[in-house]
């Protein structure tokens, strides 16, 4: 497809989903179409790195119900879960588009982000390898839509940020949130001062690291199908068991975060969203966690309870428990409490309050029921920005400032004080120690002073 052609019309683009261009459309997963409802000429040709029971998974099913994408090549370092997703989507286009559909496979993304004919790449990866790919992709000219958390850490997302500003090209944080109808309602009933002045909001992120059997902690050789020294990519070389890869390598913190960066990037967004701090952060932030022992393979906090505050005084509460976000105003609260439950508010008029057109905020064209849980709106919000300009829900700038906010708790939970932040200059002021744990070495080859290197260019 040639990204720099005319952009499709908001009607040619709506009208696989037989709605009205003039207007959001509610959408469930029932409702979006088959890629062969789209010409060829119009598809976006995805490449998905990561190929786990996110990437094969949510992922994989999110591009299939979406018409203008179609998934040309796959990759992972896992050759099982390769030959998974190779299968899965050589199974769907077969049946949808007719004929007997090839994807390609590839052990090394630097071979498929060097595809000339692939116009996006998926970075489902685990975290500590979202930035160095994503940003290798957008040199090489491609769309990039990354999962969140966006970074390892706070200095290589803004280099991500930055990086995705100047390129031109379309990025996407790969967040649902702020496609769903009750998460956008929620967030407008705030900004547009229904619960008067905001005073304080509470966000509660899932509790405790995920489980393992006593087995998978015993170090023994890497399995034949997993290029582990790839997988650890540029993280110090670790000795290989199965609770430190895979499904479980997020309570490590040399690969993610914890419970902060998983469900922060949720929930965190959409106290940023409504209160308008979504290009900016807090300047204070304490708290306490409890972690498990040092020589553990995993070392996040598996319980915490922060504490942040902005320059207006506007504070916020983050703590594990279930997921939930509440804002407290001067003339009222409103809130949700579990993934995509319906809203509540100090009284039924917040509920019921219409919305001035000018309090309203960016949303996609395409808005996702909440009890559909199957669908979520980023590709969709994604493709449509491909085709028909302007910027995403949740570009690299807004999901950068949102995982910012759980790095540095993650640092304050380590360093056990309270620091000041200055989130123009993203920086701890007079803290060297806490400075130093805004970015990290990173082990050659993979590194990103090496990412030019590997594009090609001939």
């Amino acid at each position: 497809m040639n990204t720099s052609s005319r952009p499709l019309s908001r009607r040619q683009f709506l009208k696989g989903f037989a709605a009205a261009a003039s207007a959001p459309v509610v959408l469930g997963a029932s409702s979006l179409g088959l890629a062969g409802t789209v010409a060829p000429s119009e598809r976006i040709r995805m490449g998905l790195v990561g190929c786990g029971i996110h990437g094969a998974g949510w992922n994989l099913d999110q591009m299939f119900a979406n018409p203008h994408q179609q998934v040309v090549a796959v990759c992972d370092v896992d050759a099982q879960h390769l030959a998974q997703a190779e299968r899965c989507v050589n199974e769907h286009y077969s049946k949808t588009l007719g004929y007997d559909y090839r994807c390609d496979a590839y052990a090394d993304f630097r071979d498929l982000v060097n595809r000339r004919d692939i116009d996006a790449v998926d970075v489902v990866t685990p975290d500590h390898w979202h930035v160095i790919i994503a940003l290798m992709a957008l040199r090489a000219g491609k769309h990039v839509i990354c999962e969140k958390p966006l970074s390892l850490t706070v200095r290589e997302g803004r280099l991500l940020a930055d990086e995705a500003k100047k390129s031109g090209r379309v990025f996407q944080t790969a967040s649902e949130s702020r496609s769903i109808d009750s998460h956008i309602r929620l967030c407008e009933l705030v900004h547009a001062g229904f619960i008067g002045e905001l005073r304080n909001i509470k966000v509660l992120l899932e509790k405790g690291n995920a489980g393992r059997g006593n087995d998978d902690f015993r170090v023994r050789p890497p399995p034949p199908e997993l290029d582990y020294e790839m997988w650890q990519g540029q993280a110090p070389l670790a000795p290989y068991c199965p609770a430190r890869v895979h499904n479980t390598f997020r309570w490590n913190l040399a690969y993610s975060g914890g419970r902060l960066t998983d469900w922060g990037p949720h929930l965190i967004d959409l106290a940023q969203w409504a209160s308008g701090n979504q290009e900016t952060g807090p300047v204070e932030v304490e708290g306490t966690g409890k972690f498990p022992p040092r020589e553990a393979v995993w070392n996040t906090a598996g319980e915490f309870d922060l504490h942040y505050r902005y320059a207006n005084g506007l504070t916020m509460h983050v703590w594990s428990d279930v997921p939930a976000v509440k804002f407290e105003g001067t003339e009222g609260w409103i809130m949700f409490r579990g993934w995509r439950q319906p809203l509540r508010a100090s009284r039924d008029s917040i509920l019921t309050a219409q919305i001035p057109a000018d309090k309203r905020l960016h949303r996609p064209r395409v808005v996702i029921d909440r009890t559909d849980e199957t669908v979520g709106g980023e590709h969709l919000d994604f493709t449509d920005c491909i085709l028909n300009g302007g910027s995403t829900y949740a570009p690299a700038e807004i999901g950068h400032r949102t995982v910012t906010i759980s790095h540095i708790g993650n640092i304050a939970l380590q360093l056990r004080r309270k620091l000041r932040w200055n989130p123009d200059r993203e920086e701890f002021d007079g803290d060297d120690q806490a400075n130093a744990m805004l970015s990290r070495e990173q082990r050659s080859p993979w590194t990103i002073d090496n990412i030019d290197s590997w594009i090609n260019v001939g």
